[in-house]
């Protein structure tokens, strides 16, 4: 379940929230107060990791690759069908 930031109005504080995209907080988990507001946040890569550890390009290359062996092994297919 992703985790959302809301801002209660009733002490001023931010607190963070598991639950479902559906669903909306309606309480702050600090205070108790019913005026809390969800704040927009930005999306977590947790691949991040792998890719820096590879060096720039190395996907593309291997996807190029990948797609150049799939070329030749369709033309050898069309060549014997002829």
């Amino acid at each position: 379940m992703p985790i959302y930031v809301y801002e209660c109005h009733g002490c001023a504080d931010l607190f963070k929230v598991r639950h479902r995209m559906s669903e909306v907080c309606e309480c702050c988990t600090l205070c108790g107060a019913s005026d809390v507001v969800r704040k927009p946040t930005t999306f977590t890569n947790l691949s991040k990791e792998r890719i820096e550890k590879s060096a720039i390009g190395d996907l593309t290359k291997e996807f190029i690759d990948h797609a150049k062996f799939d070329l030749k092994e369709q033309q050898k297919e069309l060549e014997e069908k002829r």
